[in-house]
């Protein structure tokens, strides 16, 4: 039992058969978790829940050679059997002939093995049969199984016996292919062109015949891959063969080469393309545990069993379904696990494929689980985020949820305001600043000397009967402008910018914040009278902080001092905290205050631009200094965009913006930062040309091109030295654009007047290039010369009522092959290469339909 194989029926989707050089066993198979209990010869177990049970019919043949299933219905279970004396049998599985075909003989005219059997799939009465060689005769044969003595084709077929003997035996066949000595190896017909086959012949040769025309091959390629040729059901310009440990993958249309060739460790002994699913090949090799499963787009996978592999058959209807058997006669079952591919779409589904079929895989909302920052970036720009190019600050609306984005807006708001500032003259230094600096640009810190900055003694601003001591701040223009940006009002000398910054905190809620700001400015009663006006504030007693800040005296060993040193370690709110932090410290040490709030998420101190303000004011240059360099590093570190109001969109900026882009992947806040600070140094960094790029890809994926066409809107108006690549159609003579504006073009056409009952024509047409007047190139198709009113003035006329909502109809357009560079107008071309591939164009031979890429889609599929 060496030389066992194995079919599953190509009619009926539960049975098979097995083959051995002198017996053909039939199965069935059963769905069971036990064994049946049925009496037949045997029962074996293929699967977990799968038993082939023996038919108690099978067929005794010696010299059998090799076994190929009838592809119809009727009659019932018919085999074609080949012998080693070259003769083919028709039986089958039962006692009853209910057919005349049942037990008839093909006879060759010499004896010699067979070495395959092969029906045709369409012309089911054809039926090839493979021989070795032999010096006078050929090595194909086709036989027509339907066809006797009498019929239309003469002499072509006799017969041994009369027509009622339905053990006829056919001695002449329907077609003979292959001269004298010549050889084959293996056959498969075309399913789509049924009277077509190829053929691996004369050890060097793999050819394609056409029944039509059989006195040569239509096409052939030699080769030494002559053996298992098979054709793949799926696609029929795939063809695979063989040759010792190497299968190759070909493709008819371009049949020198092959596609693919593949080297196993053991010579080969059979291969076979799943007929359910594309581009999966079957390789056994000899004395292998293991059939190797090719998916040529993919990666192979095996199918191991624990003997060694005699055959195996792919189930023809089932998907990835396959049979083996091994040399000891075990079967078994397999479901083929496939390589399942899964994708994003661009609505952030997950999708898999499975076999034939893909699932959009549908996940439930969690409210608790923040989402995931590509479902953020949607949200976000459909609500408008970052289009609000007028109003900066407005584009916190869309980012109500996530407090972190707002000290960047607020930042790029007040550089905004300053910038306007300057441009109305209202200061020739502070016109000198650029466009979007931080902190550390306006303070000078980037060079080697920062501007010096007076010491003053501030008077607190107070209704206290008893006198308070001066604290002492530093000013300067530069510390002035700091404040601005930070949103601290800025000149001293101007309370009234300080009172209306404290009352947008008091309607916005922010007590805390008011007070605190208040306080720092030394005006102590206001801020007394905002936390006593405060309603309604959650887990904190304002009222009661007020009082005890009215209680202030600047003695050290007082009661009031021992009570507020204790009650700052119980307080949530930081700016409370930074408020008693102020009264208690010692003056010039600040440490308390300005040791917290560096982190994104440390909730140990105030806002970073509150902290910035405050070191403005109490810090002198040296402390200041420090403070802001220690600063930049831990913002630059821990990628915290409000470290932008310290570094600007200068290169510390764009490697802060940097390391919240790899920490976040928020790659649309950073293309926004950047967008929104242009023009300046940094325009240019491939850093930010990757960041914007990118944002506008990921919006051209989610189908936003007009967030996108606002988006580049912006970018050009922002950065007004960019240079925007443009595509155009240029005249052959002047080089020039033949959509360019026409001064002669806006001239009123008379119209053209035709008899009563006719048409007006007012549409404008232009033929010739706007800069050189030379005649346009003509169509290729109807000789007229090719031109559109479209990008010109003609457009922009006042009269429009005559003109189509659309100026030029797209069969109008230009269009031309990119090898050729012939052309003509879209319709035209259309029409043409529906039913051509080759230019219209007498005398080139350029096959501009092939060379499309849409056009190779559509002919493969």
């Amino acid at each position: 039992m060496s030389n066992l194989k194995v079919q599953w029926s190509p009619i009926l989707e539960d049975v098979f058969c097995t083959s051995s050089p002198n017996k053909i066993l039939l199965y069935k198979v059963v769905q069971s978790l036990e064994k049946p209990t049925q009496k037949v010869p045997a029962v074996k177990q293929i699967s977990d829940t799968l038993w082939a049970v023996e038919q108690p019919k099978s067929i005794e043949m010696g010299m059998l050679k090799t076994v190929a299933w009838y592809p119809k219905p009727e009659p019932d279970k018919m085999l074609a059997i080949g012998l080693a004396n070259g003769r083919v049998v028709l039986n089958n599985f039962s006692d009853d002939i209910d057919s005349d075909l049942i037990k008839r003989e093909f006879v060759p005219k010499h004896t010699r093995s067979c070495i395959y059997l092969n029906w045709n799939p369409v012309d089911s009465h054809l039926l090839a049969e493979g021989l070795e060689k032999y010096r006078n005769d050929s090595c194909i044969n086709i036989w027509n199984i339907h066809h006797k003595p009498g019929n239309e084709l003469g002499d072509r077929q006799r017969y041994s016996s009369s027509h009622s003997d339905v053990n006829s035996t056919i001695h002449v066949p329907y077609v003979e292919i292959g001269g004298p000595s010549e050889t084959t190896a293996s056959f498969s017909w075309f399913k789509k062109e049924p009277r077509t086959f190829v053929t691996g012949m004369n050890t060097r040769y793999l050819r394609i015949y056409d029944l039509r025309d059989y006195t040569r091959p239509q096409n052939q390629t030699q080769t030494k891959m002559i053996r298992g040729a098979c054709v793949d059901r799926q696609n029929e310009h795939r063809i695979a063969s063989f040759n010792e440990n190497h299968v190759s993958v070909w493709d008819v249309r371009n049949f020198d080469k092959p596609m693919l060739t593949f080297q196993e460790p053991k010579a080969v002994s059979m291969i076979h393309w799943c007929p359910t699913r594309k581009g999966y090949l079957g390789i056994l090799s000899q004395d292998s545990l293991s059939v190797k499963i090719y998916d040529i787009l993919h990666l192979p996978q095996t199918v191991l069993n624990s003997q060694i592999v005699s055959s195996f058959s792919w189930h023809p209807k089932h998907d990835s379904r396959l049979l083996t058997i091994t040399q000891q006669g075990l079967l078994r079952d397999i479901m083929v696990q496939e390589h399942i591919p899964f994708d994003w779409s661009v609505d952030s589904h997950l999708v898999t494929a499975h076999g034939k079929s893909l699932t959009n895989a549908s996940f439930t909302k969690n409210e608790s689980v923040t989402p995931d920052i590509s479902v953020r970036m949607k949200d976000r720009i459909l609500q408008g985020y970052g289009l609000k190019s007028d109003l900066i600050w407005n584009n916190v609306f869309a980012i109500r949820d996530e407090p972190d984005l707002f000290g960047v807006w607020r930042w790029l708001s007040y550089a905004r305001e300053m910038l306007e500032y300057n441009r109305q003259g209202q200061s020739r230094q502070q016109g000198m600043l650029g466009r979007h600096q931080g902190v550390k640009g306006i303070l000078g810190l980037d060079g080697e000397d920062m501007p010096p900055a007076s010491m003053a003694n501030m008077y607190w601003s107070s209704d206290f009967s008893r006198k308070l001591s001066c604290v002492k701040q530093y000013h300067s223009a530069e510390r002035y402008r700091a404040l601005q940006l930070c949103g601290w009002g800025g000149d001293r000398h101007k309370p009234e910018l300080l009172d209306t910054i404290l009352h947008e905190l008091q309607m916005d809620g922010k007590y805390a914040i008011a007070a605190a700001m208040a306080l720092f400015n030394l005006q102590i009663s206001k801020a007394i009278e905002i936390l006593s006006t405060s309603k309604g504030q959650e887990n904190t007693d304002l009222s009661t902080v007020a009082m005890a800040i009215a209680g202030y005296t600047e003695e050290h060993n007082t009661l009031w001092r021992k009570t507020c040193l204790s009650l700052l370690q119980k307080l949530d709110d930081p700016y409370l905290r930074a408020m008693f932090a102020f009264l208690t410290c010692d003056r010039e040490n600040y440490e308390e205050i300005l040791r917290h709030g560096w982190k994104k998420t440390d909730q140990g101190g105030m806002q970073l631009s509150d902290k910035v303000a405050f070191a403005c004011i109490y810090l002198d240059n040296d402390k200041l200094k420090e403070y802001i360099n220690r600063l930049t590093r831990k913002v630059i570190e821990v990628g915290n965009l409000d470290g932008l109001l310290i570094t600007g969109l200068t290169a510390d900026g764009v490697s802060l913006i940097s390391k919240f882009v790899d920490s976040t992947g928020d790659v649309q806040t950073a293309a926004l930062i950047c967008v929104f600070s242009l023009p300046n140094e940094m325009s240019k960094d491939v850093r930010v040309l990757h960041w914007i790029e990118s944002y506008r890809e990921l919006l051209d994926r989610w189908r936003l091109w007009h967030h996108r066409s606002k988006f580049d809107i912006i970018w050009r108006a922002s950065d007004q030295f960019r240079v925007i690549s443009q595509a155009f159609v240029s005249c052959n003579f002047c080089g020039k654009s033949i959509a360019c504006n026409m001064p002669v073009a806006s001239r009123a056409r008379p119209h053209n007047s035709y008899s009563a009952g006719t048409l007006t024509s007012t549409k404008p047409k232009v033929s010739c290039c706007p800069g050189c007047r030379k005649p346009l190139p003509r169509c290729s198709l109807c000789l007229t010369h090719l031109g559109t009113p479209s990008g010109s003035a003609l457009y922009t006329q006042k009269d429009k009522t005559t003109y189509s909502s659309k100026m030029t109809a797209i069969d109008d357009w230009f269009t031309w092959c990119q090898s050729c560079r012939h052309g003509g107008h879209a319709s035209h071309l259309w029409e043409w290469f529906a039913e051509h591939s080759e230019c219209p164009v007498t005398g080139c031979n350029c096959k501009c339909s092939t060379l499309d890429h849409t056009a190779r889609l559509n002919a493969e599929s």
